[in-house]
Parts: C-alpha cells; sequence; structure tokens
C-alpha cells in the first residue's frame, strides 16, 4: 500500500535538525542520531530514538500532518539537503526501499530502508535501533513526569519547573560557546524556592553564572547537576515554554536526570553526569 504524508516543508526541517541532538565533543560538532523512523498518526508526524551510545539520552518529537505511514530516513543530514531545495508544503510518499518528497513543481527520491545502519560504525540497523528505543521510551510518562524503574515501581520527578521560558534557557546555556570555548558542560543549580542557575564555561575564557528569577518549583529542596548533550542546541531549536521535571537518582548511582517536556506527548530525556 502506498501513504501519502503531508506536512510543512520548514517544520519538517526544524523536526529533522532537532533530531540530530547535535553537541561539540573536543571542539568538534557531532551529530548524536543520524536516522530515524518518521509514523504519521492522528494528524501527528513522529519521531523516537535514543542517541548514539544507547543510554544517556532519549527524544520524542512531532510536528503537525495529514494522511497516515511510516518513513524511513536512512540519513537527516542527506534529507536536510533535499529539504533545503523544496518549499511549503511536501508531501512524502514511502515505497519499497524508497522515499519521494515533492512540492509544488519539484519530486525527489531517496533510498531508504530500515535495515540500513542507524549510525556509522554501529552493526544496529534502524529497526533494531528504534526497537531498543521504543523499550526504554515505555518507562517514561511525560504526562505525569514519571519513570518506571525496572522492579515495576513509578517514580515522580523530585522537582518539576513549570513553564520555563526556552528563549531564557537558551540565553543560558549558549554561554558555553563565549570565546569558543564549547564545553558541552552545563551545571544547573537550584537552591531557593524560586531562583535556578545556569553555570557554563571555564575562568581562562569566561565562567557564566546565569541567574533565571521566578522560576515556579514544586519544592524548595536545592539540587545541583551536570549536564552534556548539547543543551544549547536543544534551546536554540525551541519557541514555546516548557517545563522540566529532574529526578533524584543519586541512590541508584544515576545522578539526576532530567526531562524536557515540550507538550503534544513531546519530550527529551538526558542523563547527568555522574
Amino acid at each position: 500500500m502506498i501513504y501519502l504524508i503531508t506536512v510543512e516543508t520548514n517544520s519538517l526541517k526544524w523536526l529533522l535538525t532537532l533530531a540530530q541532538r547535535k553537541q561539540t565533543i573536543d571542539g568538534k560538532s557531532i551529530l548524536q542520531v543520524y536516522s530515524v523512523i518518521l509514523k504519521a498518526s492522528e494528524g501527528r508526524l513522529s519521531l523516537l530514538s535514543l542517541v548514539k551510545d544507547g543510554q544517556t539520552s532519549i527524544m520524542r518529537l512531532s510536528i503537525p500532518c495529514t494522511g497516515d505511514g511510516e518513513v524511513v530516513i536512512t540519513d537527516i543530514e542527506t534529507t536536510l539537503g533535499v529539504l533545503k531545495y523544496h518549499g511549503g508544503v511536501v508531501s512524502i510518499t514511502p515505497s519499497s526501499n524508497k522515499v519521494m518528497f515533492k512540492s509544488s513543481n519539484k519530486q525527489t527520491t531517496l533510498s531508504a530502508s530500515k535495515e540500513a545502519k542507524a549510525f556509522p560504525h554501529n552493526p544496529s540497523s534502524i529497526a533494531q535501533w528504534e526497537e531498543k528505543s521504543s523499550l526504554l521510551a515505555k518507562k517514561i510518562n511525560v504526562d505525569d513526569l514519571t519513570y518506571t524503574a525496572n522492579d515495576g515501581t513509578m517514580l515522580e520527578c523530585n522537582w518539576v519547573f513549570a513553564d520555563l521560558d526556552t528563549t531564557t534557557l537558551y540565553e543560558a546555556f549558549r554561554c558555553d560557546s563565549m570565546n569558543g570555548q564549547k564545553f558541552n558542560k552545563y551545571e544547573v543549580l537550584f537552591d531557593s524556592p524560586s531562583d535556578l542557575e545556569i553555570r557554563v564555561g571555564g575562568e581562562l575564557k569566561g565562567k557564566t553564572h546565569t541567574m533565571i528569577k521566578g522560576v515556579h518549583c514544586n519544592t524548595d529542596y536545592g539540587f545541583c547537576a551536570t549536564y552534556n548533550g548539547g543543551l544549547e542546541h536543544i534551546f536554540a531549536n525551541l519557541n514555546h515554554d516548557a517545563t522540566i521535571g529532574v529526578w533524584d537518582f543519586t541512590h541508584a548511582d544515576m545522578g539526576y536526570p532530567m526531562i524536557i517536556s515540550l507538550g503534544d506527548g513531546d519530550y527529551i530525556f538526558q542523563a547527568s553526569n555522574l
């Protein structure tokens, strides 16, 4: 059966760009996700994927669409290169080992297979990686901000920061790039009823503390955690308020993982450094 899915080209470009989860390591921009499977259902085109290391982060992202079906994106970067030459509304037609993108007067076809490698130098196929991602995603309930442990215990977030301005967060996290530092290391500190502090950088080229005042949290109990994961890149691609939940998993030597709730069932789960 041939499926036809339609989306706004700019929305699809946003979805795939954020899905790449860029981060800087040793001064180089690294992609954490290379390929995805897009699923269209009930008016949303969504993706679900772990990052390359298979454990520190998982995300579910979606955009509005029409139609139903499944699209394999074998190479996100190549697909973004295709979409750069299309505009307006684009229709996506997946078929056997191919996917076709068609706008008003252009049509581009790419090869597409679930059996292709999910990442370079990784034996897992795209299909296998999605299955692995789905198993972890079953533990996360973004509506209740809960995580189900291996023994079945449902764990609520210890801290919930509601309606945070993502532009303010981006301005804090992007200071990691001050004078070309790009450590990809973000320290988050909460130690008052309404102030959230972000610390990035080093004193040699500029260590920056940003105080975000007037935040709404469910508790005044404090914590301090350090994250990687390219948070600067994440918040550069968000333009609406988000809710952030944080768990205290120190009893299990798992630090303080966070979940960024984006609405529409979308989220980014990011582990902290140990």
